[in-house]
């Protein structure tokens, strides 16, 4: 499946993703997730991403206020059953602030029908 992700998705899916418990093999396989849709050094830059660290927990901040592309990503199925059940399983504490960037992960992953033959 290709998803098109802008840089709030990639850094907040990365986050989500980040924040799972599982055995080494799971753990894997989400970095590899991770690997694919971390931004680069030139798109950190662009956005001023700054990482931090409070209370022991490294948190990505960026200029809200920049952008850059979105770009498109091909996943497996496997990618994409572990993205869709870090979605399906998080606790979102405020889902209002979050929509401009879930919902359309949420269209395109949970909502997508293949096309219909004629």
């Amino acid at each position: 499946m290709t998803l098109t992700l802008g840089h709030t998705q990639r850094l907040n899916l990365h986050a989500l993703l980040g924040a799972q418990r599982a055995d080494v093999g799971s753990i894997r396989a989400i970095w590899a997730v991770q690997d694919k849709i971390a931004l680069d050094a030139d798109e950190g830059k662009g956005l001023d991403l700054k990482r931090e660290r409070v209370a022991g927990q490294e948190r990505v901040v960026w200029n809200p206020a920049l952008s850059v592309p979105a770009k498109d990503f091909e996943f497996t199925d496997s990618e994409v059953a572990r993205i869709k059940g870090v979605i399906e399983t998080w606790d979102a504490y405020n889902a209002a602030a979050d929509r401009c960037w879930l919902e359309p992960l949420v269209e395109a992953l949970f909502c997508a029908t293949p096309q219909e033959k004629v």
